[in-house]
């Protein structure tokens, strides 16, 4: 199998290259698609081309004789609300095209559980086949990204897999992590509300399964899967959690839970408008609970998640200490 691999340099795809040899049916050849202002280190052996999901000639030229494509490539955080569309969508369907010009066989395309929405409660285990009610532009424009990706397996000419993780972690540490484990250091760390809020989440080794998984089995063409943990933790627990495997005792400063609903709000208001602002929108998902079950993948492609959060965060700590990132 040759391999297209988008969104290099990123934190999934580094991943899977520094494990590709743990997995049966690894690819013989990988090209990596990096964007032309990225900074790239570690590539190795593998082919590396430049390329812009808006740019037609670029895609051309990067899926001109593979075989799959896994499409990680996308954006979480812009500068305005477009943007999400302009690359989660736009961009998906780009590549989509580019991809049956050169006959790709197969495309494994990286979602997100934004795309269906959050769970009314700590009860609410979410399926594929529920609805989907994605809640900001995030979320709608990975919804609409999948869209693009089911409209083209429809045509029959490609086989598509969706895979819907939740909220990564575990080695390699992007800053934005290294962050937060510095604040809990510390000793202190705002919550809104109780912090008893039910969170999937998903360790990085097991989406790298779940996308060999999905590259090698026939069965997963035109399906959509959840690619989370087997255990689900509060927000409390993730956060105890960190701080024992940091060594410190962490104060949870519970802040007025309408603060969150007040952010969720305005996160609306701006995004009606057109501009998209980080504080809000993180701030305004803190109240909300995000429980998925994996059923499915393990049914129909053998995923088997098998390191729970507590293990995981072990894992990422330690990766943190022995390279000297948390100084």
């Amino acid at each position: 199998m040759r391999l297209l691999i988008t969104g290099y340099p990123g934190w999934l795809t580094a991943r899977f290259l520094e494990t590709m040899g743990q997995f049966p049916g690894a690819p013989l050849a990988i090209r990596l698609l990096a964007h032309p202002g990225a900074t790239v280190e570690g590539a190795g052996s593998h082919e590396l081309v430049r390329g812009d999901l808006g740019d037609r000639a670029s895609l051309a030229a990067a899926t001109r004789g593979i075989d799959a494509v896994f499409h990680a490539a996308g954006v979480i955080h812009v500068k305005r609300i477009s943007d999400f569309y302009r690359v989660n969508r736009d961009g998906t369907r780009r590549l989509l095209e580019a991809c049956l010009e050169n006959g790709v066989r197969k495309f494994v395309h990286v979602s997100s559980n934004a795309a269906q929405g959050f769970s009314r409660d700590s009860n609410d285990v979410l399926t594929e086949s529920d609805p989907c009610r994605p809640e900001n532009d995030y979320g709608r424009s990975k919804l609409a990204g999948e869209e693009v990706v089911r409209e083209f397996q429809r045509t029959g000419k490609i086989e598509t897999v969706i895979l819907r993780p939740s909220m990564f972690y575990g080695p390699p540490v992007p800053p934005r992590h290294l962050e937060i484990f510095r604040r809990i250091r510390r000793g202190r760390f705002p919550v809104f509300g109780t912090g008893e809020y039910a969170r999937s989440v998903t360790y990085i080794d097991h989406m790298v399964q779940a996308v060999h998984l999905a590259l090698n089995s026939p069965r997963a063409s035109g399906q959509t899967y959840n690619i989370m943990d087997d255990e689900t933790p509060t927000l409390n627990q993730v956060l105890l959690t960190l701080a024992e495997k940091l060594g410190v005792k962490l104060k949870i400063v519970h802040l007025p839970r309408a603060c969150s609903v007040a952010a969720e709000k305005l996160d609306r208001v701006l995004s009606a408008c057109g501009i998209y602002w980080m504080l809000p929108h993180i701030v305004g998902e803190a109240h909300r609970h995000i429980v998925y079950s994996t059923r499915k993948a393990k049914e129909e492609i053998g995923y088997r998640p098998t390191v729970n959060y507590r293990e995981g965060y072990e894992r990422t700590i330690r990766w943190c200490r022995e390279r000297g990132v948390l100084e």
